[in-house]
């Protein structure tokens, strides 16, 4: 068997084998979830009979990620196990159901997370863990890496009305918040007095400031458009303007590494992002094929597009801040081309930022960098409460 870990960072497989030994089990899991030798876990804890499987927990992607984002056909029986797959689409705010989880003893979760706080997985063990308090079912969490490291924290935390609200949103954590996934379990458990029964299976040997290459684990797509360890990154640098009309790249081999338009002109946004001098990027005006937000809300996400605009590129990612030259961007192209600006056009916008400042900027006309330096004090807040639940 390929040993892939090099002896950097041990996921704590062998101790979840112990622990769910002998209990009915559910697995919310999908294609990150693998073992330290690159061993699909849904798989390896089937084949060999780790534990009586009852059911899977199906998220965003599926079970086998073959499905795109937000689409909802989820199968209801997993082609390689022939398990059924409990479709979290067809419940209620999309939380996996009470009933169904009063039939286990216990649910895994393990699905990689990417860093950012719109991303859905992590959201979803929350769903999860609301649910397992009221069914008296224990949430058992195998711990994974911060890919984009766990020591460094940007952006302001999540607000109300938008906590809660929605998959996008979690609870009150920064759009670039350092933690792992069990940490953050353990933080909602607590702040939210949810009272799950939860259990964070620690890895061994990860460093804060470890970047996800740096583990020795391999890295698997945490979903078609996140096809590497540096699109998490870029995902923190424009993931915010998928409530707008820009292309940020998807259906290029370099997602959300792009911001442009028909028509833009991307020499004049480079040039006057290049000024600013942000340290550890730079920017190089390019065209480029791909799909736009326009297309992807129409249901034509296949729909190619000619776009100019500007290539992200890094040049030092230890240095290089994504979320402040996020803002950086959104606040240079209203300045530039503001007639191009449609930030809520497809409704999601708020609901991505978990706050209304941004577009009540760009609404008044007024500039976003002072939202910056507000952000770096909210970080520093949140590194200060976060400690007690930082596992490593």
């Amino acid at each position: 068997m390929k040993t892939w870990h090099g002896g950097a960072t041990l996921l704590a497989c062998d101790e979840l084998r112990e622990k769910i030994r002998g209990k009915r089990i559910a697995l919310m899991m999908n294609t990150t979830a693998l073992d330290n030798e690159g061993s699909l876990l849904i798989d390896k804890i089937v084949d060999e009979k780790w534990s009586e499987v009852v059911f899977l927990l199906g998220m965003e992607h599926g079970v086998r990620g073959n499905l795109y984002a937000a689409e909802s056909g989820i199968p209801a029986c997993d082609a390689r196990t022939g398990l059924p797959v409990v479709n979290l689409y067809d419940y209620p705010r999309l939380q996996p159901p009470i009933d169904r989880l009063m039939e286990v003893d216990a649910v895994v979760f393990c699905a990689q997370d990417v860093g950012v706080r719109h991303w859905t997985y992590t959201p979803w063990l929350m769903l999860l863990m609301d649910s397992a308090a009221v069914a008296g079912c224990e949430v058992i969490v195998l711990d994974r890496p911060n890919p984009i490291r766990g020591d460094i924290v940007e952006g302001a935390p999540a607000r109300p009305p938008y906590v809660g609200t929605h998959l996008l949103s979690g609870f009150e954590y920064p759009l670039r918040h350092g933690m792992t996934v069990g940490e953050l379990a353990l933080m909602y458990n607590d702040l939210k007095h949810v009272g799950a029964n939860l259990s964070v299976l620690k890895m061994r040997d990860w460093k804060r400031d470890m970047w996800y290459e740096e583990t020795g684990l391999p890295w698997v797509p945490a979903s078609p458009n996140m096809p590497t360890v540096d699109t998490a990154l870029y995902f923190a640098a424009t993931g915010l303007m998928q409530g707008a009309d820009f292309s940020l790249g998807m259906g290029t081999a370099t997602p959300f590494q792009y911001v442009g338009d028909a028509g833009l002109d991307a020499d004049l946004l480079a040039r006057e992002l290049n000024a600013l001098e942000l340290a550890g990027v730079y920017f190089l005006p390019k065209y480029y094929m791909a799909s736009t937000y326009r297309d992807i809300y129409r249901g034509e996400r296949h729909k190619p597009t000619l776009c100019n605009g500007v290539l992200i590129l890094i040049n030092d990612r230890n240095a290089w801040r994504p979320v402040e030259t996020q803002l950086y961007i959104m606040d240079t192209l209203c300045r530039l081309f503001g007639e191009k600006i449609h930030m809520e056009h497809h409704g999601s916008a708020r609901i991505r930022m978990c706050t209304d400042e941004i577009c009540d900027a760009i609404i008044r006309g007024e500039s976003l960098l002072p939202i910056i330096e507000h952000w770096r004090e909210e970080a520093r807040c949140f590194e200060k409460a976060r400690m007690p639940y930082l596992l490593y």
